[in-house]
């Protein structure tokens, strides 16, 4: 019982709130967990940094759950620095400050300044120094030294991978004890297989569409297949990648079809119409997506890099491959041409993700690790 006399608040990211959220179709998948976890505390308060508006977003929510929305008018960025100032009979009432990805981590870190008591927890979805060495090398100095001072500072970490665990105790030397790897949680109840007519001839990709995910490599490895590639997931502003691949698949005598961003609530009744699931990425931290098809029941390949190989386990769970159009292929007409490795690499996914990956088995381990800090 002690733990449910205990507060809870999460910072999120400062360009993320419930409007966003349920503009990109990720609401119900971002507060799931956390009415989940308002059964073991006494309150959670979940900062947004717009305004009143997001109170309209309470009713979706948990009655011990409190949206703390932006209450003056200044910058975003302003805020960001400045909203535990505004909020301090919260923050010090609060037991543990816990984010949800780096990013969100300057607000949490000044919280625990103002409430040197509270445990603070950081949790990243993905290890943002990681991404930024192959994306923004210009803003890699300041990123790590953002982690540098929240592991240290911080009571807790939540990291989704071991690499990532293995990275972050090389890299910031803090103790492995003050590590919890949790993975991604996936909604089996509602990401589950469904005894639907599937494509033929057919494999998908959903991500976005990004140098990371690697998909000039995936469309070339269709050419004078016959196989047709869908593609779901919204186009990088930095990245304008369509057009480019449009004309890689002409080129290469290759079927693709871009069908644009779906919310993820929908996604569930599209990937159960496929039967092979293909993540072709250069690099991941712990890939949503591919648990998501895996807990359908599909058939996927996934490049042999951190984060998915820990997930795919060759040839029992799912295939590894290559980042080359020609390992893709392979392993693309492996699948495609049989359907008994394609039932059993699903079948065994799914029980897989079922037993390491479920939204019930997730929150027991972050429980458990909330316990500890008592």
């Amino acid at each position: 019982m002690k733990l449910k006399t205990k507060n809870l608040i999460l910072f999120p990211t400062k360009n993320m709130n419930f409007r966003n959220w349920e503009k990109v179709g990720m609401l119900s998948r971002e507060i799931a967990p956390y009415n989940l976890l308002a059964k073991h505390f006494k309150n959670i308060f979940i900062f947004t940094y717009a305004g009143p508006e997001e109170l309209k977003y309470q009713k979706f929510l948990s009655p011990n759950i409190k949206i703390i929305c932006k209450n003056v008018k200044m910058p975003i960025w302003l805020y960001y620095w400045l909203a535990p100032l505004f909020h301090l009979p919260t923050i010090f009432r609060s037991h543990f400050l816990k984010t949800n990805q780096m990013r969100g981590a300057k607000t949490a870190l000044i919280a625990k300044f103002f409430n040197p008591f509270a445990k603070l927890i950081i949790r990243t979805g993905f290890t943002q120094s990681l991404f930024d060495k192959k994306e923004n090398p210009a803003r890699l100095k300041k990123t790590k030294r953002l982690e540098k001072w929240a592991y240290r500072l911080c009571d807790h970490a939540f990291i989704t991978s071991l690499a990532d665990r293995d990275y972050i105790l090389k890299e910031y030397k803090i103790p492995e004890n003050k590590i919890s790897v949790i993975p991604n949680y996936i909604d089996t109840e509602v990401f589950k297989p469904e005894d639907v007519k599937k494509f033929d001839n057919r494999v998908l990709f959903i991500g976005k569409i990004h140098p990371q995910k690697n998909l000039p490599a995936l469309v070339e490895s269709l050419s004078n297949t016959g196989l047709a590639l869908d593609v779901i997931g919204r186009e990088d502003k930095e990245n304008k990648l369509t057009e480019e691949l449009v004309k890689l698949a002409s080129k290469e005598n290759a079927i693709v079809n871009f069908l644009g961003a779906v919310p993820n609530y929908e996604l569930p009744k599209i990937i159960n119409k496929y039967k092979i699931f293909v993540l072709p990425s250069l690099y991941e931290g712990m890939p949503k997506t591919l648990l998501e098809a895996m807990s359908c029941g599909l058939a996927c390949i996934a490049t042999d890099i951190p984060g998915s190989r820990e997930v795919i386990k060759n040839g029992v769970n799912g295939l590894l491959a290559a980042a080359s159009p020609e390992s893709l292929k392979e392993n693309i007409l492996k699948l495609i041409n049989n359907p008994e490795l394609q039932r059993n690499l699903g079948e065994t996914a799914r029980q897989f993700i079922l037993k390491n990956f479920s939204l019930s088995t997730q929150i027991q381990k972050e429980i458990a690790a909330y316990w500890r800090l008592l």
